[in-house]
């Protein structure tokens, strides 16, 4: 599992929740021309947070996240955008919710890609429900 932001951004995203596809944020991906990829999975827990999830990196087996890779054609614009979609402050990350990171994404092919995603925070906001899998 990716953590940190590497030195070169990749110009993949893994996304979980509202920016899937059918789901309220999609348009975002759309309008910004990103293409659908494959669905992947990553090691990692879900986090209820009512309107919408939050995962964050999980170290215990079986522990996954399902979700949909995408690859962005304007990457700085792009993850802007997506910044302020995800209520991540690049300059001022400790009032964000979420950060921008990345994983390694584990294909239905079995590959694995690093793909940017945002991670909830830890000790960031109440204590949140573990979406049961």
């Amino acid at each position: 599992m990716i953590a940190s932001s590497p030195e070169r951004t990749p110009d993949l995203l893994f996304v979980y929740g509202a920016l899937r596809r059918g789901f309220r944020l999609h348009h975002h991906l759309k309008r910004m021309g990103a293409v659908f990829v494959a669905t992947g999975r990553v090691q990692a827990e879900l986090f209820d947070l009512g309107e919408f999830p939050g995962a964050r990196i999980s170290a215990k087996p079986g522990k996954t996240v399902e979700g949909e890779l995408y690859r962005l054609n304007r990457l700085e614009s792009t993850l802007k955008v997506l910044d302020r979609v995800e209520g991540y402050i690049p300059r001022n990350p400790e009032r964000s919710l979420f950060e921008r990171g990345t994983a390694e994404v584990t294909l239905p092919n079995r590959t694995r890609r690093a793909a940017c995603i945002y991670w909830l925070k830890r000790g960031t906001g109440p204590r949140f429900r573990v979406v049961p899998r």
